[in-house]
Protein backbone atom coordinates (compact mmCIF):
# COMPACT_ATOMS: atom_id res chain seq x y z
CA UNK A 1 0.00 0.00 0.00
CA UNK A 2 1.71 3.12 -1.24
CA UNK A 3 2.44 6.02 1.17
CA UNK A 4 1.87 10.08 0.84
CA UNK A 5 5.36 10.15 -0.08
CA UNK A 6 4.84 7.24 -3.04
CA UNK A 7 1.90 8.85 -3.97
CA UNK A 8 3.64 12.12 -4.53
CA UNK A 9 6.51 10.87 -6.30
CA UNK A 10 4.15 8.86 -8.34
CA UNK A 11 2.72 12.14 -10.03
CA UNK A 12 5.92 14.04 -9.51
CA UNK A 13 6.88 11.79 -12.43
CA UNK A 14 3.76 11.52 -14.37
CA UNK A 15 3.88 15.12 -14.12
CA UNK A 16 7.57 15.51 -15.43
CA UNK A 17 6.70 13.11 -18.30
CA UNK A 18 3.68 14.73 -19.66
CA UNK A 19 2.04 16.67 -17.48
CA UNK A 20 -1.03 17.61 -19.71
CA UNK A 21 -1.36 14.22 -20.79
CA UNK A 22 -1.03 13.07 -16.96
CA UNK A 23 -4.29 15.06 -15.53
CA UNK A 24 -6.37 14.38 -19.11
CA UNK A 25 -5.52 11.10 -19.98
CA UNK A 26 -7.09 10.71 -23.44
CA UNK A 27 -5.37 7.61 -25.90
CA UNK A 28 -5.26 10.02 -28.51
CA UNK A 29 -2.75 12.97 -26.69
CA UNK A 30 -0.37 10.64 -25.36
CA UNK A 31 3.15 11.94 -26.01
CA UNK A 32 2.64 15.67 -25.47
CA UNK A 33 -0.59 15.55 -27.64
CA UNK A 34 -2.65 18.02 -25.94
CA UNK A 35 -1.92 21.61 -27.21
CA UNK A 36 -2.70 24.56 -24.17
CA UNK A 37 -5.67 25.89 -26.10
CA UNK A 38 -7.64 22.35 -26.54
CA UNK A 39 -6.37 21.69 -23.28
CA UNK A 40 -8.45 23.98 -21.39
CA UNK A 41 -11.50 24.22 -23.66
CA UNK A 42 -11.97 20.48 -22.24
CA UNK A 43 -11.78 22.40 -19.00
CA UNK A 44 -14.04 24.71 -19.79
CA UNK A 45 -16.90 22.38 -21.33
CA UNK A 46 -16.43 20.32 -17.97
CA UNK A 47 -17.25 23.23 -15.30
CA UNK A 48 -19.74 23.88 -17.92
CA UNK A 49 -21.14 20.70 -17.89
CA UNK A 50 -21.36 20.75 -14.17
CA UNK A 51 -22.61 24.04 -13.38
CA UNK A 52 -25.88 23.22 -15.58
CA UNK A 53 -26.32 20.03 -13.69
CA UNK A 54 -26.13 21.69 -10.72
CA UNK A 55 -28.91 24.44 -12.19
CA UNK A 56 -30.97 21.46 -12.94
CA UNK A 57 -30.67 20.42 -9.33
CA UNK A 58 -32.06 24.28 -8.55
CA UNK A 59 -28.55 24.72 -6.28
CA UNK A 60 -27.77 28.11 -6.01
CA UNK A 61 -23.47 28.59 -5.95
CA UNK A 62 -22.51 31.96 -4.16
CA UNK A 63 -20.11 33.03 -6.97
CA UNK A 64 -18.78 36.20 -4.68
CA UNK A 65 -17.35 33.00 -2.29
CA UNK A 66 -13.85 31.48 -3.73
CA UNK A 67 -13.88 28.42 -5.53
CA UNK A 68 -11.63 25.17 -4.49
CA UNK A 69 -10.17 23.05 -7.29
CA UNK A 70 -8.72 19.86 -5.80
CA UNK A 71 -5.88 18.02 -7.31
CA UNK A 72 -5.48 20.69 -9.53
CA UNK A 73 -2.59 19.74 -12.19
CA UNK A 74 -2.31 22.44 -14.28
CA UNK A 75 -5.11 24.31 -13.86
CA UNK A 76 -7.67 22.81 -16.57
CA UNK A 77 -10.46 23.16 -14.33
CA UNK A 78 -8.67 26.31 -11.89
CA UNK A 79 -9.12 28.47 -14.94
CA UNK A 80 -12.45 27.78 -16.05
CA UNK A 81 -14.20 27.73 -12.16
CA UNK A 82 -11.81 31.56 -11.63
CA UNK A 83 -13.59 32.68 -14.96
CA UNK A 84 -17.04 32.05 -13.06
CA UNK A 85 -16.34 32.81 -9.26
CA UNK A 86 -14.26 35.79 -7.43
CA UNK A 87 -11.19 33.35 -7.41
CA UNK A 88 -10.44 29.54 -7.76
CA UNK A 89 -7.60 27.90 -5.89
CA UNK A 90 -6.01 24.99 -7.33
CA UNK A 91 -4.13 22.34 -4.77
CA UNK A 92 -2.12 19.59 -6.30
CA UNK A 93 0.41 17.71 -4.62
CA UNK A 94 3.16 17.99 -6.91
CA UNK A 95 5.61 20.52 -7.14
CA UNK A 96 6.03 20.26 -11.04
CA UNK A 97 2.16 20.39 -11.38
CA UNK A 98 1.80 23.41 -9.69
CA UNK A 99 4.97 25.13 -11.46
CA UNK A 100 3.10 24.14 -15.04
CA UNK A 101 -0.07 25.57 -13.85
CA UNK A 102 1.51 28.93 -12.61
CA UNK A 103 3.24 28.80 -15.54
CA UNK A 104 0.20 28.28 -17.99
CA UNK A 105 -2.13 30.59 -15.91
CA UNK A 106 0.43 33.37 -15.19
CA UNK A 107 -2.31 35.58 -17.08
CA UNK A 108 -4.94 34.83 -14.94
CA UNK A 109 -5.00 36.64 -11.67
CA UNK A 110 -7.79 35.28 -10.09
CA UNK A 111 -6.04 31.57 -10.52
CA UNK A 112 -4.10 30.63 -7.03
CA UNK A 113 -1.94 27.96 -6.51
CA UNK A 114 -0.62 25.94 -3.24
CA UNK A 115 1.05 22.69 -3.06
CA UNK A 116 -0.17 20.52 -0.87
CA UNK A 117 1.77 17.46 0.46
CA UNK A 118 -0.16 17.05 4.01
CA UNK A 119 -2.99 14.40 4.68
CA UNK A 120 -5.27 17.13 5.20
CA UNK A 121 -6.14 20.90 4.19
CA UNK A 122 -4.14 22.99 6.93
CA UNK A 123 -3.24 25.69 4.54
CA UNK A 124 -6.93 26.94 4.68
CA UNK A 125 -9.33 27.48 7.13
CA UNK A 126 -12.84 26.16 8.09
CA UNK A 127 -15.32 27.49 5.78
CA UNK A 128 -13.22 29.27 3.29
CA UNK A 129 -15.13 27.96 -0.13
CA UNK A 130 -18.31 28.30 -1.26
CA UNK A 131 -17.52 25.94 -4.30
CA UNK A 132 -15.28 22.80 -4.12
CA UNK A 133 -14.82 20.80 -6.97
CA UNK A 134 -12.73 17.32 -7.55
CA UNK A 135 -12.70 15.39 -10.79
CA UNK A 136 -10.06 12.54 -11.67
CA UNK A 137 -8.36 12.67 -8.44
CA UNK A 138 -9.84 11.23 -5.58
CA UNK A 139 -9.97 7.65 -7.38
CA UNK A 140 -5.98 7.38 -7.53
CA UNK A 141 -5.75 8.31 -3.91
CA UNK A 142 -5.16 5.19 -1.57
CA UNK A 143 -8.47 4.07 0.46
CA UNK A 144 -6.53 4.96 3.79
CA UNK A 145 -6.55 8.64 2.72
CA UNK A 146 -10.07 9.18 1.33
CA UNK A 147 -12.34 10.04 4.51
CA UNK A 148 -9.49 12.39 5.96
CA UNK A 149 -9.87 14.40 2.63
CA UNK A 150 -13.51 14.21 2.33
CA UNK A 151 -13.61 14.93 5.59
CA UNK A 152 -11.51 18.06 5.13
CA UNK A 153 -13.36 19.41 1.43
CA UNK A 154 -16.28 19.14 3.64
CA UNK A 155 -14.55 21.14 6.37
CA UNK A 156 -13.24 24.17 3.89
CA UNK A 157 -16.49 24.61 2.74
CA UNK A 158 -18.83 27.36 3.78
CA UNK A 159 -22.40 26.96 5.06
CA UNK A 160 -24.51 26.56 2.39
CA UNK A 161 -21.54 25.78 0.36
CA UNK A 162 -21.57 22.94 -2.56
CA UNK A 163 -18.49 20.16 -2.85
CA UNK A 164 -18.90 18.31 -5.93
CA UNK A 165 -16.40 15.48 -6.51
CA UNK A 166 -16.40 12.05 -8.71
CA UNK A 167 -15.08 8.75 -7.73
CA UNK A 168 -14.58 5.61 -8.97
CA UNK A 169 -17.11 3.17 -7.41
CA UNK A 170 -16.42 -0.58 -8.56
CA UNK A 171 -15.43 -2.30 -11.20
CA UNK A 172 -17.90 -4.39 -13.14
CA UNK A 173 -15.44 -7.26 -15.18
CA UNK A 174 -15.42 -11.17 -14.41
CA UNK A 175 -13.11 -12.53 -11.31
CA UNK A 176 -10.66 -13.77 -13.93
CA UNK A 177 -10.46 -10.02 -15.31
CA UNK A 178 -10.10 -8.64 -12.11
CA UNK A 179 -7.42 -11.47 -11.04
CA UNK A 180 -5.67 -10.17 -14.10
CA UNK A 181 -5.87 -6.77 -13.43
CA UNK A 182 -4.60 -7.02 -9.58
CA UNK A 183 -1.88 -9.03 -11.04
CA UNK A 184 -0.53 -6.59 -13.95
CA UNK A 185 -0.83 -3.40 -11.02
CA UNK A 186 1.71 -5.43 -8.70
CA UNK A 187 3.72 -5.78 -11.83
CA UNK A 188 3.38 -2.26 -12.66
CA UNK A 189 4.01 -1.48 -9.13
CA UNK A 190 7.34 -3.40 -8.63
CA UNK A 191 8.61 -1.61 -12.17
CA UNK A 192 7.99 1.53 -10.23
CA UNK A 193 9.85 0.84 -6.93
CA UNK A 194 13.04 0.23 -9.39
CA UNK A 195 12.70 3.39 -11.13
CA UNK A 196 10.91 2.49 -14.42
CA UNK A 197 7.92 4.97 -15.34
CA UNK A 198 4.95 5.72 -13.07
CA UNK A 199 1.40 4.68 -13.49
CA UNK A 200 -2.11 6.10 -12.79
CA UNK A 201 -3.56 3.53 -9.77
CA UNK A 202 -7.32 3.08 -9.81
CA UNK A 203 -8.86 3.12 -6.36
CA UNK A 204 -12.51 2.25 -5.76
CA UNK A 205 -14.99 3.33 -2.64
CA UNK A 206 -18.04 2.28 -2.88
CA UNK A 207 -21.59 5.00 -2.53
CA UNK A 208 -22.48 3.76 0.97
CA UNK A 209 -18.97 4.06 2.49
CA UNK A 210 -18.61 7.64 1.37
CA UNK A 211 -21.96 8.42 2.74
CA UNK A 212 -20.61 7.27 6.16
CA UNK A 213 -17.58 9.14 5.43
CA UNK A 214 -19.90 12.27 5.42
CA UNK A 215 -22.52 12.00 7.88
CA UNK A 216 -20.43 13.27 10.37
CA UNK A 217 -19.40 16.46 8.41
CA UNK A 218 -22.63 18.45 8.71
CA UNK A 219 -23.27 18.12 5.13
CA UNK A 220 -25.54 16.51 3.01
CA UNK A 221 -25.52 14.85 -0.20
CA UNK A 222 -28.11 15.43 -2.10
CA UNK A 223 -27.87 13.68 -5.45
CA UNK A 224 -25.34 10.88 -7.16
CA UNK A 225 -24.94 10.75 -10.90
CA UNK A 226 -23.32 7.60 -12.85
CA UNK A 227 -20.88 9.37 -15.19
CA UNK A 228 -18.49 8.41 -17.99
CA UNK A 229 -15.15 9.93 -16.11
CA UNK A 230 -13.57 6.53 -15.70
CA UNK A 231 -13.88 5.77 -19.43
CA UNK A 232 -10.26 5.17 -20.78
CA UNK A 233 -11.34 8.00 -23.37
CA UNK A 234 -12.52 10.31 -21.01
CA UNK A 235 -11.18 13.83 -22.29
CA UNK A 236 -13.03 16.17 -20.14
CA UNK A 237 -16.14 15.47 -21.96
CA UNK A 238 -18.50 15.12 -19.17
CA UNK A 239 -21.34 13.27 -19.47
CA UNK A 240 -24.15 11.81 -16.92
CA UNK A 241 -25.50 8.25 -17.93
CA UNK A 242 -28.70 6.60 -17.46
CA UNK A 243 -27.06 3.02 -16.53
CA UNK A 244 -24.09 1.44 -15.32
CA UNK A 245 -21.59 0.48 -17.80
CA UNK A 246 -21.18 -3.39 -18.14
CA UNK A 247 -17.59 -3.77 -18.30
CA UNK A 248 -14.82 -1.62 -16.23
CA UNK A 249 -14.85 0.70 -13.62
CA UNK A 250 -18.11 2.77 -12.85
CA UNK A 251 -17.84 6.27 -11.85
CA UNK A 252 -20.15 8.55 -9.30
CA UNK A 253 -20.41 12.03 -8.90
CA UNK A 254 -21.57 13.42 -5.53
CA UNK A 255 -23.42 16.62 -4.88
CA UNK A 256 -23.05 17.96 -1.21
CA UNK A 257 -23.96 20.77 0.12
CA UNK A 258 -23.04 21.96 4.08
CA UNK A 259 -25.54 22.70 5.87
CA UNK A 260 -26.08 26.11 7.06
Amino acid sequence: MPSLKQLGERWETLAQDDALWAICSDPAKRNSGWNQQEFFVAGEREIETVLAYLRRLNVTINKDWPALDFGCGAGRLTRALAARFRECWGVDISPTMIAKARALNHDQPRCKFQMNQETDLRAFADATFGFVYSSLVLQHIDRKFLPGYLTELARVLRPGGVLVFQMADHCNASVLHKFRVKIAVRRRWKEMKTGRKAMILMHCMAEQYIRRTLADCDAEIVDVRLTNSTDPAFNGDLHYLDCEPSTGYVSKQYCVIKNS
